[in-house]
């Protein structure tokens, strides 16, 4: 029996099935960016964190490291990067509410992690992330530093994490 091609993104999240555009940041992307921040406020980000994040979108420069999925030519998700001496830390990171829980935002921090690896002076990775992704991010090798109660806002947790890189492979 021929063995199926493997589709893109289709082993571990079927309900996404379709290839997975990663590109570049451009300023036109901005009001469909904050839309996604805005379809994720309350729970995942503190409204008071908007004005922080459209400050950091306008800061972008074309050779920026902050990317947007798209899917079938609509933009579900954004994050970047950045890297300070031999730390990389994963930043704004967000996915459309109503696509939660399909692998894009798994597809998104491979991404971001592959791109880090690249870099041959990164040795960590730090992220600052709520008590409501803090699994999620476990999930991709991360362990908790610490937390700081309320820390984003009322109810959201600010939740040191760093993943340590070793040769070429993620832990």
């Amino acid at each position: 029996m021929a063995r199926q091609p493997r589709l893109h993104h289709c082993s571990t999240f079927p309900e996404i099935c379709l290839p997975m555009n990663f590109r570049h940041y451009k300023a036109t992307d901005k009001h469909t960016c904050l839309a996604i921040f805005d379809s994720n406020s309350d729970t995942y980000f503190d409204a008071s964190e908007r004005a922080e994040f459209e400050a950091y979108l306008d800061s972008l420069g074309s050779d920026s490291h902050y990317f947007v999925v798209e899917l079938q030519g609509c933009t579900v998700a954004c994050g970047g990067f950045g890297i300070y001496e031999d730390t990389g830390s994963l930043c704004w990171g967000m996915v459309l509410r109503s696509y939660h829980g399909k692998g894009i935002g798994n597809a998104l921090t491979r991404y971001r992690l592959n791109k880090l690896r690249q870099s041959p002076v990164v040795s960590v990775v730090k992220i600052e992330t709520s008590q409501h992704t803090q699994a999620f991010y476990a999930r991709h090798g991360f362990v908790v530093l610490n937390t700081v109660e309320d820390g984003f806002g009322v109810g959201i947790d600010c939740v040191a994490m760093q993943l340590s890189v070793r040769g070429d492979e993620f832990k």
